[in-house]
């Protein structure tokens, strides 16, 4: 995955880049009438001593982004059928009559959960700076 990306602030080895969201929006007639798409804004290990202003091309290793996919979307939703289903059976097997409306509690409050358990799981992956996004050159 390739893209460009604006550095707007450099603080130290850092680089703040704003980054247009990549999508199938701008290919058709209507994009004539005001579309517009946007920008993420990224900080990037500044390992090209780019400047501010500077046009950089960032490049995405797929591994790594299909990995923080995962860990995105998946755990939230992985915690919440698994909440779902062992709490349905629980209060099922205990003869509570209620055990859907309370199955579907326990599984929103895990979720809530994975909320926490991806945050932390970010925190750490941005300490370790793997690198998933690189920049590679200045345009």
């Amino acid at each position: 995955m390739e893209q460009v990306g604006f550095v707007r602030k450099v603080v130290k080895d850092r680089a703040e880049l704003e980054v247009r969201r990549a999508s199938g929006c701008g290919s058709c007639k209507g994009c004539s009438a005001g579309c517009e798409t946007k920008t993420h804004v990224i900080t990037l290990k500044n390992d090209l001593n780019v400047k501010v202003g500077d046009l950089v091309e960032l490049e995405g290793e797929p591994k790594s982004i299909l990995k923080y996919t995962f860990i995105v979307y998946m755990i939230p939703f992985i915690f919440l059928m698994v909440g779902i289903f062992a709490s349905s059976g629980y209060f099922k097997a205990h003869g509570n009559p209620n055990y859907e409306i309370l199955s579907f509690l326990v599984g929103i409050v895990a979720l809530f959960i994975s909320f926490f358990v991806v945050r932390s799981l970010d925190k750490k992956i941005a300490e370790n700076d793997e690198g998933a996004i690189k920049m590679t050159r200045i345009l």
